[in-house]
């Protein structure tokens, strides 16, 4: 299937829409793919940011190069950075400080009982997490890992995955879809269902995750038994990756609503004022639980774009608030 968030032409089409409601008109360079939008007497400079492959795997890049291999989307400024987007540990540290909910982490294995997963204090998408890793309690056997100077452990929740996408501390766009998982027949065993859904070959995650759910590949898992195939965003079995899956109109006026709202509002305050400029647009990643409680595991600064967000970003650049209702 084709990506729909890195298709470029997903991309162009929300802006072109944009441009057709409001009677903007504007231009791109094809030489850097820079978008130059008008209207009214405000001219705005939209940057781009590409996917490309590197040495150490796939990295944002802001120009065309040879190694690109997928469009991130378009920015009212260059690409910029904040402490608790940059540094995991930096996000759990203000989250503690200011009571949003997130997994409970440790630099040290024993204090965090398992299932634990184990990340780096700074990566991007996902690069170098391992786990999860069931850390029993006594006398039960432990995971035999050590932890790397750079990394932590965070208490691995189940759930669906949460994406937020935010123009300043404004909630804009919403993913929320469930952990890809298979389901037991009574006759396949769970390496035949694992390979049905996806044909990755990260077999350490799929023991990992396995062993967690007290099974082996080679069992053959009772009908209806749900499994946990993979709980990474990236997963090339999450179907938010291959269609729109923005939420934001159903989830308006619910108590779910007013975590995503609250948590923007307090990420966007870390962000320092010299740094906000024109603005920014940000994610914040996390799990929804079985109580429809999110728990936030980090925030992204130049995140890849959603297309359903350029119309909020655009009305915030170009048009007037709306006076509010009376009351």
């Amino acid at each position: 299937m084709q990506p729909f968030k890195r298709n470029y032409l997903q991309h162009a089409l929300a802006v072109s829409a944009w441009m057709w409601e409001h009677n903007a008109v504007g231009g791109q360079d094809p030489l850097n793919l820079v978008m130059e939008i008008a209207q009214g007497d405000k001219t705005v400079r939209l940057f781009p940011q590409f996917d490309a492959e590197s040495d150490i795997g796939t990295v944002f890049v802001n120009q065309l190069s040879p190694g690109v291999i997928g469009f991130v989307g378009w920015y009212p400024y260059p690409p910029k950075g904040w402490p608790i987007a940059q540094n995991k540990l930096a996000f759990k540290e203000f989250a503690r400080r200011s009571g949003l909910r997130t997994p409970a982490w440790s630099r040290n294995m024993d204090e965090v009982k398992g299932p634990v997963l184990v990340k780096r204090e700074v990566s991007s998408l996902g690069a170098g997490q391992r786990g999860p890793f069931m850390m029993a309690k006594p006398p039960g056997p432990r995971a035999d890992i050590c932890l790397a100077a750079d990394e932590f452990c965070e208490q691995f929740i189940t759930g669906q995955l949460l994406k937020a996408w935010y123009w300043c501390d404004e909630l804009a766009v919403v993913e929320v879809v469930n952990m890809p998982t298979v389901q037991g027949d009574g006759q396949s065993t769970v390496r035949q269902l694992f390979q049905s859904l996806t044909k990755r070959t990260d077999l350490a995650l799929q023991e990992a995750l396995l062993h967690i759910q007290g099974v082996v590949a080679d069992d053959v898992v009772r009908q209806g038994r749900s499994l946990i195939v993979d709980y990474q965003y990236l997963a090339q079995s999450n179907p938010s990756l291959y269609a729109d899956y923005n939420c934001r109109g159903s989830i308006r006026g619910t108590p779910f609503e007013a975590q995503l709202q609250q948590a923007g509002r307090l990420c966007w305050a870390e962000v320092p004022e010299a740094t906000r400029g024109i603005g920014a647009a940000m994610t914040i990643d996390g799990v929804v639980d079985a109580d429809g409680r999110a728990w936030f595991l980090e925030v992204n600064c130049n995140p890849r774009l959603h297309p359903a967000f350029y119309a909020p970003m655009l009305d915030a650049l170009f048009l007037e608030p709306k006076p509010e209702s009376p009351q």
